[in-house]
């Protein structure tokens, strides 16, 4: 670094949504459900991410229950194979998030 070159801070951030103190999403978790909206299978969407499939599971129920509210739908296999889709209530979710998280990076990535 230059002794005279003026310094450019900047501040960063990780957001979450909790209820109740409980971690409901955060980038990783969004990151998972859209890996499955996108590949219409949760097999798929861990290849993707890298996330463990039965982390990916794990996960998606922690949310459901903390929500009270189905997230995703699977089905299993049969002449057309398995799948699975997301539930309305996981939508939103997604698209509240995106918009707070980008409300807040917008003011948190202000230079001072």
């Amino acid at each position: 670094m230059e002794k005279d070159k003026p310094i450019q801070w900047r501040l960063r951030s990780k957001i979450w949504l909790e209820v109740e103190g409980r971690p409901v999403m955060g980038e990783g978790r969004m990151a998972m459900l859209q890996a499955i909206y996108r590949h219409g299978s949760i097999i798929e969407a861990s290849r993707e991410t890298g996330i463990p499939y039965r982390k990916m599971r794990g996960a998606i129920r922690d949310m459901e229950k903390i929500i009270g509210r189905p997230l995703v739908h699977a089905y299993r296999g049969g002449d057309d194979g398995g799948g699975a889709v997301l539930t309305a209530d996981a939508l939103s979710l997604i698209d509240s998030f995106k918009k707070f998280s980008s409300d807040v990076q917008k003011e948190a990535g202000v230079r001072l």
